[in-house]
């Protein structure tokens, strides 16, 4: 036989490639897939701890002016006050996280600058995303459009009043956040 016959007969057998089963195959961990899945715990629990200062933030900020406006101004009682308290408590542990999204979203497109630019960007991002909710809050309860009208304006100036304090306090909340995350990460790697 020829060495080109031979050739000819070998290409008539169908020949496939080899194939290699492993059985329980389990991934191997290499350090970057390790480094990996510990920035996804990372980043899960940055966000949680995220939400949770928001949420402190909105609800102790919200109690704390709260308390001389509906005891003092208004003259509830401490278990209408309470009872009003406990129901915000549940709205702003909702709109917490969304507010101070927004609010990152407007200081980083409008920046930071003096006093009174951060003042405004602190009011209009308040009252920007405060007063609707207001709005809509006042139409589920059944207000009259004069009582709306009336109660917006007031809570334009309160809102005017209370919008950088509390950008202010926010900030501060997460400096002090940060600074303790810093240490707590440091503490770890070391």
């Amino acid at each position: 036989m020829s060495p080109q016959s031979l050739s000819q007969a070998t290409e008539a057998i169908p020949v496939s490639p080899p194939v290699m089963v492993l059985e329980d195959e389990q991934p191997v961990e290499t350090p970057q897939s390790t480094n990996t899945r510990f920035n996804e715990q990372r980043n899960r629990r940055t966000r949680w701890n995220e939400w949770l200062l928001d949420v402190f933030a909105m609800n102790s900020f919200s109690w704390a002016i709260a308390i001389p406006i509906e005891l003092v101004l208004a003259g509830m009682s401490w278990s209408e006050h309470l009872k009003v308290r406990l129901l915000a408590v549940v709205f702003n542990t909702l709109i917490a996280r969304p507010f101070s999204l927004y609010r990152n979203w407007v200081v980083g497109r409008f920046g930071r600058g003096g006093a009174l630019h951060n003042y405004g960007v602190d009011t209009f991002v308040f009252l920007s995303f405060q007063l609707p909710l207001y709005i809509l809050n006042m139409l589920l309860g059944g207000a009259s459009s004069g009582e709306i009208a009336t109660a917006c304006i007031t809570f334009m100036l309160i809102a005017g009043a209370l919008g950088r304090p509390y950008g202010m306090y926010l900030d501060c909340l997460r400096r002090l956040w940060l600074s303790r995350r810093v240490e707590a990460d440091s503490a770890v790697t070391s």
